[in-house]
């Protein structure tokens, strides 16, 4: 693992702030809207800036804002940024995309040997039942297929593989990974597929509940359509930032008083990071080699 310092942070946070900036101008000029999300919205607010003890940035955007801001991506020359999706990259183990920095290198779980670039996080938010019993049941479908995608992600040596079959709770992780193995690629779009279905069964906007199926907040991830509204603007490290005009409820709704400072001992950072070279790129194989994984060989 690899700390990023108090002297790094720094230039940690303008590497991915010089990313958001060009998210925004992409934005700008093909006019999609995007909206900052989870903690980079609460240091919009609270700090008009990121939270000194985070170092990621997540925006969000509605579906048809999303697949534009992906096609126009597809199209055009980013030149020194990229983006990458689960349906470009390899190893990528979650349903949204991340705009990321050439020129650096990320690894940010040591049994994923997905090597990216400095980035900032996009999610789609999505359109979901009317009723809620089954936009539960939705999300929580979606969350088991993620699962299956980040189980055939997670690469493992032989003797992690074999060790599984010790825990019966892990034996349908063993079956998506055997899965896996036999068929990784075709197996992946088949569960892109199955997500895809559930994230395209109600348009945006067509009922009264939006929900962010990626989103790592469980059933809390569904809420009013509301409250995703026109945006409003916000100072942020120098350059001005959009969050959706139902700012208030949504970060309520997610973390209670979010203007009202946590205790210090939970004033906690992400500052870990399996790999990262913020100078160059490197390569999948260098960097496994350099944190002692063969890749190649995992299941």
């Amino acid at each position: 693992m690899q700390e990023i310092t108090p002297d790094l942070q720094p230039r940690w946070n303008a590497i991915i702030l010089d990313v958001l900036k060009k998210l925004i101008a992409i934005c700008e000029e093909h006019h999609i809207t995007y909206y900052c999300c989870g903690g980079t919205a609460i240091g919009a607010v609270r700090h008009h800036g990121m939270i000194p003890w985070d170092d990621d940035i997540d925006v969000f955007m509605a579906r048809p804002d999303y697949d534009r801001f992906l096609e126009v991506c597809r199209q055009a020359d980013l030149g020194d940024y990229e983006l990458l999706t689960p349906y470009n990259t390899d190893n990528f183990m979650m349903y949204f995309s991340k705009l990321c920095k050439k020129g650096t290198t990320l690894l940010e779980c040591r049994d994923i040997p997905c090597v990216i670039g400095m980035f900032v996080d996009i999610f789609p938010l999505d359109g979901t039942a009317e009723d809620m019993q089954e936009a539960l049941r939705l999300k929580r479908r979606f969350t088991k297929i993620q699962n299956r995608l980040a189980a055939i992600s997670t690469h493992s040596t032989l003797g992690e593989y074999l060790h599984l079959l010790l825990h019966k709770h892990e034996w349908g992780r063993f079956c998506y990974k055997t899965r896996g193995f036999l068929g990784r690629k075709s197996y992946r779009r088949k569960l892109l597929r199955m997500m895809d279905e559930i994230a395209y069964k109600h348009p945006f906007g067509s009922t009264s509940h939006v929900v962010v199926y990626p989103g790592i907040y469980g059933d809390k991830e569904i809420y009013p359509y509301e409250w995703v509204s026109g945006p409003v603007k916000f100072p942020f490290e120098g350059v001005e930032v959009c969050l959706s005009g139902g700012y208030d409820h949504y970060l309520r709704h997610f973390f209670g008083d979010y203007m009202q400072l946590p205790p210090v001992e939970k004033r906690e950072s992400h500052h870990y990071k399996e790999y990262f070279n913020m100078d160059e790129a490197e390569s999948v194989a260098q960097v496994m080699k350099k944190i002692g994984r063969r890749y190649y060989r995992w299941f």
